[in-house]
């Protein structure tokens, strides 16, 4: 299979993209669907044709729940096919860690995750009057396999992306500026930092103090910079095609509150939990007041952790932010009384919060990373243990580890922090509307050459050294 960062990926990208720039407009939507199937064969055939069944069903079970004459078969329709949808995919998620009889152990369907998640929210949709069912097959087929968002999103709402069906316009120069800052993200910083995150957490229970400390605060920028830069991939190949996507990362780590935190990452799976999942259990608990949040938060964490997986190390992420969460909101009066009588610590309780924030998550983190839940508590218990004497430590890490990578990465993240608080694409972008017509396309064309040239020279050095993303495996 093609990944994103592999050099096949971006010259059929490239192919593709030429053949649909003299693709009439009206047969648009059938080169997306077969790209799609095209992208998702090259993994499975067999897991795509479970995608075609779902999608299938969906889309008729989607005419029955959108027929407001017979509400009650509409309510079966709705609720009874995204029932089977979330059975659908609970079943996949077991069978990737337990061995079933008969069928032993299955690999996980590329992105059953996600195209799951966009068929139940058409459903439901549907079914709540705010889109009517989609009368063309083809387009409403390319929503759930559309090939940018198959891997790991984001979760694009079917109102959203059908409404761009077909596509009538391109957007090659975003669209390759966004890729390529995604590569960037991928292969300068999440690929450097990786061997040091990958050695601390293979060997837990033999480092203490320092080295922990290394995995425990490279592993969040990881994550990030690699999650984030799949999005932004993603995203960028979309536009290459037409589809504007929602964003799925505004800046996690400047949050003050882990309520923020959960605003800025993986928003979009964030939001579509929060629209039909907390939401509706929010209002069937207000009768219970503050047990009734407490719980609904806690279904909705829950859910968050066990939709990467069904371990033990992602139930306690789940439960962990929970408990964040929960804390956060019960305590929201007071805090709001605090700051309005002592306006003057304001911009400290802002400062304190972030660097609150991004340990919380980080030692949430630690549970989603580790091999296992003793790892992870072996970590967490003896991350200040050694630092007597740190410099020992770091050398020790340093003689079993190549330094070179690590110092990219962190290179890379400090430019990456620069470059996301400083926004210099939206300063070009604000200068280039002042330019002459005929200056702005050169420039656009210089910008294009350059950042294809970025591209394949990113992934000429990434040969070889490829490294799978890490949302890829939900």
């Amino acid at each position: 299979m093609l990944t994103f960062t592999s050099l096949g990926f971006l010259l059929a990208l490239g192919a593709g993209l030429l053949l649909y720039r003299f693709c009439p407009v009206r047969a648009r939507s059938g080169f997306l669907l077969l790209a799609s199937y095209a992208y998702y064969c090259a993994w499975s055939a067999k897991a795509a044709a479970a995608l075609a069944a779902a999608t299938a069903f969906t889309f008729f079970a989607g005419r029955w729940a959108g027929d407001s004459l017979r509400p009650h078969r509409a309510r079966i329709a709705g609720f009874g096919a995204a029932g089977v949808l979330a059975s659908y995919l609970i079943f996949c998620k077991i069978a990737a860690v337990v061995s079933l009889p008969r069928i032993g152990r299955l690999a996980l369907p590329l992105g059953v995750s996600y195209y799951s998640f966009k068929l139940i929210s058409y459903l439901l949709d549907v079914y709540w009057a705010k889109i009517k069912p989609e009368r063309r097959f083809v387009p409403f087929a390319t929503y759930a396999a559309f090939f940018p968002q198959i891997l790991a999103g984001p979760i694009q709402r079917p109102g959203d992306f059908l409404a761009q069906m077909p596509p009538r316009r391109t957007a090659a120069a975003e669209g390759l500026t966004r890729l390529v800052w995604g590569l960037v993200k991928k292969l300068a910083i999440a690929d450097q930092l990786s061997p040091t995150v990958n050695y601390v957490y293979g060997h837990m229970q033999g480092l203490h103090g320092p080295a922990l400390l290394a995995g425990f605060y490279l592993f969040p920028l990881q994550l990030y910079a690699d999650f984030s830069g799949l999005t932004d991939i993603a995203i960028g190949a979309a536009l290459l095609f037409g589809i504007a996507s929602p964003e799925n990362f505004r800046r996690p780590f400047i949050a003050s509150t882990i309520t923020d935190f959960w605003r800025r990452w993986h928003i979009s799976l964030t939001s579509w939990l929060g629209d039909y999942l907390f939401t509706p259990l929010r209002m069937a608990t207000r009768a219970m007041g503050n047990a009734g949040l407490v719980l609904s938060i806690t279904v909705n964490t829950v859910a968050i952790g066990l939709w990467h997986g069904f371990g033990w190390g992602f139930l306690i992420f789940g439960l962990m932010h929970s408990g964040y969460l929960a804390a956060e909101a019960l305590s929201a009066r007071q805090r709001s009384r605090f700051f309005k009588r002592h306006p003057h610590l304001d911009g400290l309780g802002t400062w304190l919060g972030r660097v609150y924030v991004f340990h919380a998550a980080a030692i949430a983190f630690l549970f989603f990373r580790a091999s296992n839940v003793r790892d992870a508590f072996w970590g967490l218990t003896h991350l200040l243990s050694g630092l007597a004497s740190p410099l020992a430590g770091l050398a020790a890490l340093s003689a079993a580890i190549d330094p070179r990578p690590l110092a990219i990465g962190l290179a890379g993240c400090v430019f990456l922090e620069f470059a996301e608080r400083f926004r210099p694409d939206e300063w070009l972008a604000r200068i280039a509307e002042s330019w002459h017509p005929h200056t702005r396309r050169f420039a656009q064309a210089a910008v294009l050459a350059e950042i294809a040239i970025a591209a394949l020279l990113l992934l000429a050095a990434a040969t070889g050294s490829e490294k799978p993303f890490i949302y890829g495996g939900f």
